[in-house]
């Protein structure tokens, strides 16, 4: 035999039902297989010959205490994918032009009520919130295959711990006092995300019966990105703000352009 020794191993998942008869009747088309298949029942002999000696098969039996969620990658929410996309088109545009030393972060809005020990009520009053940091990969033809692991290591970071440290001092403080004197110098450009999707915007009564659409009045600085839901389906409205030169750079992005619909062409 010339040919390379490769063998394709296959995991099989299945639901779970009548685990026993199932195992008893594994172990019996395994046996009823291998009369017919009979060399695969055999030992390997000086690596040249099969001894066809009916030996048979291991089988095993094994019990795994976890969750199969918990060793399988959790697949990326539409947040995490849109916001990969939008940040990729973010960079082909922005990135390398005038400077490219330039550090490029994206920010992520992350409610704390849930991260809190002992947590806060979801109906807890106030902006409570913090800002998730990354700094994901700049090459805008990798398409940024990394920036959802960033986002994610960005938010784990932000635990019971960090709220802990937040409120015994002043770090967060001095902390977004550099990083404020950094955006100002132009040494840093940060990319902001925060969603509003699931907040029950449309459920708002306030005289007129409930809204037809639900907008944002105002973007309060460049370079952020809103999400929030248009009230149809699952379907997700971005509001963007960016400076006026970069703005004109996404209309011309074709590839960008080909997965937006106009929210006003939309609604009226």
């Amino acid at each position: 035999m010339i040919n390379l020794c490769d063998y394709i191993n296959i995991l099989h998942i299945e639901v779970e039902e009548g685990g026993v008869e199932r195992c008893r009747r594994l172990k019996e088309s395994l046996s009823e297989i291998l009369v017919r298949f009979y060399p695969l029942a055999g030992r390997v002999r000086d690596d040249a010959l099969v001894e066809c000696n009916d030996e048979g098969v291991p089988y095993s039996k094994a019990k795994v205490n976890c969750q199969l969620a918990a060793i399988s990658p959790r697949r990326p929410t539409r947040i995490e994918v849109l916001s990969a996309f939008i940040w990729s088109h973010f960079v082909a545009a922005t990135h390398g032009k005038t400077d490219p030393e330039r550090i490029y972060t994206m920010l992520h809005s992350v409610n704390l009520r849930t991260r809190m020990d002992p947590p806060l009520p979801e109906n807890y009053f106030g902006n409570v919130s913090r800002l998730a940091i990354a700094t994901p990969c700049m090459d805008s033809e990798k398409e940024c295959h990394d920036f959802v692991n960033h986002m994610r290591d960005a938010i784990s970071k932000i635990n019971g711990d960090y709220v802990r440290k937040l409120q015994e001092g002043y770090g967060y403080l001095n902390f977004m006092k550099k990083r404020t004197e950094s955006v100002s110098k132009g040494e840093v450009v940060s990319f902001t995300f925060t969603s509003l999707c699931r907040f029950p915007l449309y459920e708002g009564d306030f005289g007129w019966g409930k809204p037809v659409w639900v907008g944002s009045a105002s973007l309060l600085f460049k370079n952020l990105v809103v999400y929030m839901d248009n009230g149809i389906g699952r379907e997700i409205e971005t509001w963007v703000n960016l400076k006026e030169v970069d703005m004109a750079k996404f209309q011309e992005d074709k590839e960008f352009l080909s997965f937006v619909s106009r929210i006003l062409d939309a609604k009226l």
